[in-house]
């Protein structure tokens, strides 16, 4: 969506415009929420958002953000003492208890240099239950000098006790032109961005990240070339490739979260077949090759996409239930040849 906020300006801000549109004018009516929380998958740009919700809130301008003001360049440099990231702690990199009641007592003492304080609690997918209820009554009356915010993946790791106290905007990828604009704009060569872009959609945070990977520039090849042998029904190739996942259960399950993707794809070619020629209409698509999954749309009807749908899922909850991933990648790699 954006580019990390770095030491000088404000990022330039790729795609999600209903998103600034809406902060600017909560902020120009003096109509800021107590609490808000942003999500969208990863590398789509909920802390870089997060983070610029929270200059708009400080910044003095009546243009906010500024990046000119006092505030806005002391968060510009993270050096805002009112603006304060709660650390992460534990095995899943949760929130613990203490941190959170650490919170609520801060809470209660005045900003140092602003009108408000405002707290970022980043990557909540793993906030514990314990966590939230003792956050609970903060987040439903805080004191009128706090601001909670929020970032996660989805919004489905909350209590629908504490969802029903703050405010839920949904990060949304950008397009793929704005992508490989933002990828462009950082020095990156018209080629590396053009596959990154392919690999990655509209994610700018995930196709930097490609870039820097060669393991995931490989896996998506290997995704590429599973979905053309389904699409080909070449089946030693299918075998082969899964072979390839048998002893690293993450990757492999990283593999069909992404061949998945390949099938939902698929199906959305199936009944948008003009779609690669409307470069508006990217955003749909999920998966890491769109040339293969529009091939395999072609063969796909809706019965075999769900039973590999859910040949997909199975396989992934068999790993997840620590059954042996080369059986599960064998049994998978089984009902694909029927």
């Amino acid at each position: 969506m954006m580019s990390d906020i770095n030491r000088n300006t404000i990022p330039e801000i790729y795609g999600n415009s209903r998103n600034l549109t809406l902060i600017r004018a909560m902020r120009h009516n003096h109509r800021l929420p107590h609490a808000c929380l942003f999500y969208g998958e990863t590398g789509s740009g909920r802390k870089t958002l997060a983070e610029y919700f929270a200059m708009t809130a400080l910044c003095t301008s009546d243009h906010a953000p500024c990046s000119e003001c006092r505030n806005c360049r002391k968060i510009l440099h993270k050096s805002h003492p009112d603006l304060i990231f709660p650390e992460h702690s534990g095995k899943k990199q949760g929130f613990s208890v203490e941190t959170v009641r650490n919170v609520c007592q801060d809470a209660l003492t005045a900003p140092n240099d602003s009108d408000l304080k405002i707290y970022l609690f980043t990557d909540c997918d793993n906030i514990s239950i314990p966590a939230q209820n003792t956050l609970l009554k903060l987040t439903e009356e805080p004191p009128e000098h706090v601001l909670l915010l929020f970032t996660a993946q989805t919004k489905s790791v909350f209590l629908e006790t504490m969802l029903s106290r703050m405010m839920q905007i949904a990060v949304n990828p950008c397009s793929w032109k704005d992508c490989e604009t933002a990828l462009l704009s950082r020095g990156i060569s018209p080629t590396d961005a053009g596959n990154a872009v392919h690999a990655c959609g509209g994610n700018i945070g995930k196709a930097l990240q490609w870039l820097a990977d060669e393991d995931m520039q490989t896996l998506t090849r290997h995704v590429t070339d599973f979905t053309n042998a389904v699409f080909t029904r070449k089946h030693y190739e299918i075998l082969r490739i899964l072979h390839d996942y048998e002893k690293d259960r993450q990757k492999a399950l990283e593999f069909l979260r992404l061949v998945s993707l390949q099938f939902r794809d698929a199906m959305i070619f199936k009944y948008y077949p003009n779609l690669n020629q409307n470069p508006d209409q990217n955003s749909m698509l999920a998966g890491c090759d769109r040339d293969s999954a529009r091939a395999l749309s072609t063969i796909f009807t809706a019965s075999r996409a769900i039973q590999l749908q859910d040949a997909v899922r199975d396989a992934c909850t068999a790993i997840h239930a620590n059954v042996s991933t080369k059986l599960a990648l064998a049994a998978f790699g089984g009902r694909l040849l029927f």
